[in-house]
């Protein structure tokens, strides 16, 4: 009886970590009928997050209170890299057949996982994603200024490119001065603002006047001078970010497994109950899951955004007609799905005790199996296929007999599941919503 009720432990915490994972598979399908097979390097990154927010701030230490700030690290890159990934790859190919967004999906992975391998021991990389990142903040800020409306589908790149200009002209003059001197020292600093300020003003009225032929719109010089300033200000913001902070660590190299930080009370010695013995990081996953589970209930069911979420899902060009933002909702499902990977990835982590570039892909894998399992657009089916993928796994690793049993044939089970749930029940235990959309 022991040795059953420690697989069944076993198998619900494994099957936790596949539910966190398997829900954000369910929600963007639910929104925009997508599978992102990107998902699970989404969870990888989530535990990259976690790792480099320990590294960055509390390299060394182990107290409990720094998990909630490393969740939190891991929810911004994660959340970051899904929001990315919807707005460059997959909303231009919203109308494309969906063999389009399904290969495209492969290819993120693919890039993803390379990228960490590849990136991660060399911080130099995050300066060019301060840059793009000072050229998104001065772009905000300047079309909040300017106050008109610049997404005219036929003119929109003239209207913008005053704002595009002076963003573009104050990152290029920081990249000058920095590439001259690599100092933070109060100089050069206001050198690069002041500087970045004034050249990205002037670039943005010389791009204003280039495009005034075309454009729609007719933007500010007060709007380009803030664009330019809050750029330049961003950028260097983000050079002493890069200097102060991410230089000076001793970066890991991801090409081989990296341990991951060990922190009190949620690691270390096993709970004995019984003859059953509990992991503390297996009690961490288990009560996430439960926790992210009536968060997302509450979220989809008591908010606005929520109800949005399931308007859009049962029908989104009537949800737009109702004054829905679509747009928004499929961003706000992205990154839903990711704050849940995210936390799935700190589990994963802290089980292992090491996280390297390929743990999301079987992980995904198996995730999507038990989106299928539970009913793929079911959030509650992915919950409960996810617990019940876990559980059928730890059972099969320890009562299958022979040749076929052991922990080397556990993938091999999960998948025979996934084929019997495709030929017998294609719409999951609790069976998938489907909607006939006029």
């Amino acid at each position: 009886m022991d040795q059953f009720l420690q697989q069944l432990v076993n198998g619900l915490t494994l099957g936790s970590l596949y539910a966190l994972i398997a829900v954000g598979y369910t929600v963007v399908y639910g929104i925009v009928q997508l599978i992102n097979f990107a998902h699970g390097e989404v969870f990888m990154i989530g535990a990259f997050g976690a790792l480099t927010t320990y590294l960055l701030f509390f390299n060394g230490h182990t107290s409990v209170w720094i998990l909630p700030v490393m969740i939190i690290g891991a929810m911004i890159a994660s959340v970051g890299t899904a929001v990315l990934m919807e707005r460059v790859a997959y909303r231009p190919l919203r109308n494309a057949p969906r063999l389009a967004p399904l290969i495209t999906a492969i290819g993120i992975s693919v890039f993803l996982q390379e990228f960490i391998r590849l990136f991660y021991e060399q911080p130099g990389w995050t300066v060019v994603v301060f840059a793009g990142l000072a050229i998104a903040i001065g772009y905000i800020v300047g079309g909040r200024q300017a106050k008109v409306h610049l997404n005219n589908p036929i003119t929109k790149w003239y209207d913008r490119a005053p704002l595009l200009g002076a963003a573009g002209g104050a990152v290029v003059l920081w990249i000058v001065v920095r590439l001259i001197n690599t100092d933070v020292s109060a100089l050069y600093v206001v050198a690069a603002i002041v500087g970045g300020a004034i050249i990205g003003t002037a670039v943005g009225v010389l791009a204003g006047l280039a495009a005034k032929k075309h454009a729609r719109v007719q933007i500010n010089l007060q709007a380009v001078a803030a664009t330019a300033a809050a750029t330049a200000l961003s950028a260097e913001i983000g050079w002493i970010i890069f200097k102060l902070l991410i230089d000076k660590v001793e970066w890991p190299s991801a090409k081989q497994r990296i341990p991951f930080p060990q922190l009190d009370v949620v690691t270390g010695t096993a709970l004995q109950v019984g003859g059953v013995t509990i992991q503390r990081s297996a009690v961490f996953t288990v009560a996430a899951l439960a926790v992210c589970a009536v968060v997302l209930w509450f979220f989809i069911n008591r908010t606005r955004l929520g109800r949005g979420m399931q308007a859009v899902s049962q029908d989104p060009d009537t949800a737009r007609l109702m004054g829905i933002n679509v747009d928004r909702i499929i961003v706000v499902a992205f990154a839903l799905g990711a704050v849940l990977a995210a936390i799935a990835g700190v589990s994963q982590g802290l089980q292992n005790n090491n996280i390297d570039f390929r743990m999301g892909f079987l992980a995904g894998l198996k995730a999507f199996t038990a989106a299928v399992l539970g009913g793929i657009g079911n959030v509650y089916g992915a919950v409960v296929g996810g617990l019940v993928l876990g559980v059928v796994e730890a059972m099969a690793t320890q009562y299958i007999p022979g040749q076929f049993g052991g922990s080397t044939w556990k993938d091999v089970w999960a998948f025979v599941i996934l084929i019997l749930v495709l030929v017998f029940r294609p719409q999951g235990l609790l069976g998938a919503r489907v909607v006939d959309r006029a």
